[in-house]
């Protein structure tokens, strides 16, 4: 992308998401020079596509290679470790959503990276999308009271996921694993407004042979947030077709973007709207481009999806995954 040497990146994670991002920064023009990975196999196989870069299953073998960022696209709960180590070492991050499992583990890495100072992204890549760039600028003078998100996978009818994606224990269940996209999507549109409080329904009422999944398939979600919108979600991860929206509701609008579709419909100040945004954001960079494109000028105003305020995300997930254990509304500052 420039005449400057290339920068040096490793990635933690070697299956589909690693996989996503060695091509992203590869495309970008970067250099991958390290993949770790659990399975020593694994890590080799993205290795020889980033032309024989180091491979190890040794976190210490690994950042002892000189690099400029790494990438984390590990489960949630193996975030604190190499976020610790990287930032030890004055290495920037892109950690894959979400930021870490629960606000306890956010928190520890938030204090980490605050005090290296890193340039830290979360890859909430709808914030990239040329859909929702144009629905936030749609609404960016207007009243918003309500919003509505929607996500729904196939997973509980094909089951061609990783297995660990419907084991709560790993992944968080269907909340923190499918759902934070979009309802990160929709504090971005709104110019991220915080949680205030979530509640949240849940059930497992399908494969119930398959006893080694017990992450539920159908959540309906409930919260408010600090700018005074309330809203809600609905998730099913055992549905035929994938799908995220996003819809708000305000005095003189109701705007639905429908991402399968590449639309936003509805209504604004009178008019009819009906658009199909291009492929392209204005920045003309995805969320890995934009995160090496920081690294190379400084310009953190580039990161749509900073580490901190991902973790105002994860604080709404939390709220909801706590409320989902005890059948109460969960307030954010009752968070651990």
């Amino acid at each position: 992308m420039n005449s400057q040497k290339p920068l040096a990146i490793g990635i933690i994670g070697a299956g589909s998401m690693g996989g996503h991002h060695h091509n992203a920064v590869t495309n970008y023009g970067s250099s991958v020079v390290a993949i770790h990975d659990v399975r020593l196999e694994a890590a080799r196989e993205l290795a020889k596509r980033a032309d024989g870069a180091f491979a190890t299953t040794a976190l210490d073998a690994f950042f002892d290679v000189e690099m400029d960022g790494v990438v984390i696209t590990t489960p949630p709960p193996i975030r604190f470790e190499p976020i610790q180590m990287a930032c030890d070492r004055g290495i920037h991050l892109m950690i894959e959503k979400p930021p870490a499992l629960n606000m306890a583990e956010g928190r520890k890495c938030l204090a980490c990276i605050e005090k290296a100072d890193v340039i830290a992204a979360v890859g909430f890549q709808l914030r990239y999308h040329p859909l929702y760039e144009r629905l936030k600028a749609l609404i960016a003078t207007e009243t918003v009271h309500l919003v509505r998100t929607v996500c729904t996978v196939d997973y509980y009818l094909s089951f061609r996921m990783s297995p660990w994606f419907l084991q709560s224990e790993i992944s968080g269940g269907p909340l923190p694993e499918q759902a934070v996209h979009v309802l990160d999507c929709a504090r971005f549109v709104m110019g991220n407004p915080k949680p205030v409080q979530a509640h949240a329904l849940a059930i497992k009422n399908m494969a119930l042979d398959r006893t080694e999944f017990d992450a539920e398939n159908a959540i309906q979600m409930t919260y408010q947030l600090d700018n005074g919108v309330f809203g809600t979600h609905m998730n099913h991860c055992g549905t035929e077709k994938f799908s995220f929206e996003v819809e708000v509701v305000g005095p003189h609008l109701r705007l639905h973007a429908h991402m399968t579709d590449n639309a936003i419909r509805g209504y604004l100040n009178g008019e009819t709207i009906n658009e199909s945004p291009g492929s392209q954001n204005s920045l003309g960079l995805d969320k890995t481009g934009a995160w090496l494109h920081a690294i190379e000028t400084g310009d953190r105003e580039l990161i749509r999806s900073p580490f901190a305020d991902g973790v105002q995300t994860l604080a709404l997930i939390d709220a909801a995954v706590q409320s989902r254990d005890t059948g109460r509304f969960i307030n954010v500052a009752e968070l651990n």
